[in-house]
């Protein structure tokens, strides 16, 4: 037993000293190395400074300034341009489409101004609805949704071309109306 408390206490002795030894020759290391980054800082800086005194002053002064011609001035009313916004919506309308002949596009643009405006839908965003929205979607327009998984109900909804007019999901998905008879109504979103 004896033998066993002797054999431990050296092996606890020789642990302590051998890390003692390599706790010193790492700090000698460490230190090393912060000397060598000193000298090093300390040359390039000596190397800058002799280079300068060569180079003499104008060394800092590159093609990176300019002298101005003339002094700063501000604009004048003619040089601002101004838009009529009436005008300029008449001529947005006065655009033909590609589709359209010029006539046609005029007969569609005063029917589109005589028709009252109806409020549309956003088309849905199905990526960000839960599984439990999309099936509730897909039931109120007719998709069947029975074993499908998020993906697949997403595809039929997107063949059928669902868009989100009066349906009532959750926080995710939600309505915004896009147009009003009232210009600047805000409309709020709807959760459920």
């Amino acid at each position: 037993m004896a033998l066993l408390n002797d054999s431990v206490t050296v092996g606890i002795l020789l642990i302590m000293i051998f890390g003692s030894v390599s706790f010193y020759f790492y700090t000698r290391l460490v230190q090393n190395e912060k000397r060598t980054a000193l000298l090093e800082n300390l040359l390039l800086s000596l190397k800058m400074n002799t280079e300068a005194s060569f180079m003499g002053s104008d060394m800092f002064s590159g093609p990176d300034t300019v002298t101005p011609i003339s002094a700063p001035t501000p604009l004048k009313e003619e040089d601002v341009d101004t838009i009529d916004e009436d005008k300029y919506a008449e001529m947005l309308q006065g655009i033909p489409t590609p589709s359209a002949s010029s006539s046609d596009a005029a007969a569609a643009a005063a029917a589109a101004a005589a028709e009252p405006k109806e409020e549309k839908g956003v088309a849905a965003n199905y990526e960000a609805m839960t599984l439990k929205e999309l099936q509730a979607l897909g039931r109120q327009s007719g998709v069947s949704v029975h074993g499908l998984k998020k993906k697949e109900i997403i595809d039929s909804l997107k063949k059928k071309g669902t868009e989100l007019d009066g349906v009532e999901v959750g926080v995710q998905g939600f309505l915004v109306n896009l147009e009003s008879e009232e210009k600047g109504t805000v409309f709020p979103l709807q959760d459920s």
